[in-house]
């Protein structure tokens, strides 16, 4: 409830702000979803994808630093590192200049943690955010 108070307050503010689905968020040229369930990354991909969206891609600086900055906790977004090749955002692109908090080789699936990227387990029960365009 308080992620949506503040997402609302600081986006809704924004004149760019999309037309977005109720529950939905906008900002930039964007909708976003934060759920209120929890199930493990593939579960939460495809809850996004029913939806007509997918997870968060963080895809640049400015957005990147927006999403740090909320006090979120423990959300998965769509940032993935199943080859070992390092990580990757669900649109292909790289993940670049931040760090992701890894304790463990057996985490390949990323969270959104209050100023932070971390790697989780994918297997783990979380809520998630969705991203899309309006319509």
């Amino acid at each position: 409830m308080v992620i949506a108070v503040v997402v609302c307050r600081v986006w809704r503010n924004d004149r760019s702000c999309p037309g977005c689905p109720d529950q939905w968020f906008g900002y930039r040229s964007s909708c976003y979803y934060f759920s209120k369930m929890e199930k493990d990354w593939n579960s939460s991909q495809a809850s996004c994808s029913a939806e007509g969206s997918h997870l968060l891609v963080i895809s640049d600086a400015k957005k990147m630093d927006l999403f740090l900055r909320m006090h979120i906790n423990y959300h998965w977004i769509g940032l993935r590192n199943s080859t070992g090749s390092g990580w990757t955002w669900e649109d292909g692109s790289k993940l670049n200049n931040t760090k992701v908090i890894s304790n463990s080789p057996v985490q390949h699936c990323g969270v959104l943690v209050s100023g932070a990227l971390q790697a989780s387990s994918c297997a783990a029960y979380l809520p998630w955010i969705c991203e899309k365009s309006p319509k």
